[in-house]
């Protein structure tokens, strides 16, 4: 479902469909390792300040710390319901959580893994990144067809592009500082600079 890069140890992290997070050594593209999470894995990041790996998990609407030095799950922080996309934002130090079931951002400090605050979003936020070239949040809006635009210093919604019918994914392109939108509703992604 999705994939995160481990820059201190070169491997990429996997999550499936089942509970398990697979461990890939791209140098020869094959599975080193399985970490079963106990629960539907999806959306996962790894966060530089403490070199840990976190995963949304929508069925227990958590996020899933793991421990890539062990392979284990070491903590369980609870959010909203239906956590999907995750997102860091190197600035602040802070992991971000876009929950599908309710109508807010969760923010959690991964220096203590705890939940420090809710951003309040529309309904049905499937997903969220960060663009570091203003230090803003984009969180896609699949009910009202739009990306919200979040400032983090104020965790406040500052602007609220539309785009294609159910956005859902939203990727950052560092090469072009641009940002891209794949509508489930409809053929075509849309980008916004």
């Amino acid at each position: 479902l999705d994939i995160a890069y481990d820059p201190s140890n070169g491997y990429l992290y996997v999550t499936n469909c089942g509970n398990i997070v697979s461990v890939i050594n791209p140098s020869t593209n094959q599975v080193v390792a399985n970490i079963q999470v106990g629960a539907s894995p999806r959306c996962i990041i790894y966060d530089p300040s403490n070199g840990y790996l976190y995963v949304t998990s929508p069925s227990s609407d958590s996020v899933l710390v793991i421990n890539p030095s062990t392979n284990q799950v070491i903590g369980k922080i609870q959010v909203g319901k239906c956590p999907l996309g995750i997102t860091y934002d190197p600035t602040n130090g802070y992991i971000y959580v876009a929950n599908y079931g309710c109508c807010y951002v969760s923010v959690i400090n991964p220096s203590t893994n705890k939940v420090i605050g809710k951003i309040d979003v529309g309904k049905g936020s499937p997903y969220v990144t960060y663009d570091p070239s203003n230090g803003y949040l984009y969180v896609s809006e699949d009910f009202c067809s739009s990306v919200l635009v979040i400032n983090p210093s104020t965790n406040k919604v500052i602007c609220n592009i539309k785009v294609g019918v159910l956005p859902w994914g939203i990727v950052y392109d560092p090469s072009n500082g641009y940002l891209y939108v794949a509508n489930s509703g409809c053929y075509y992604v849309s980008v916004i600079n």
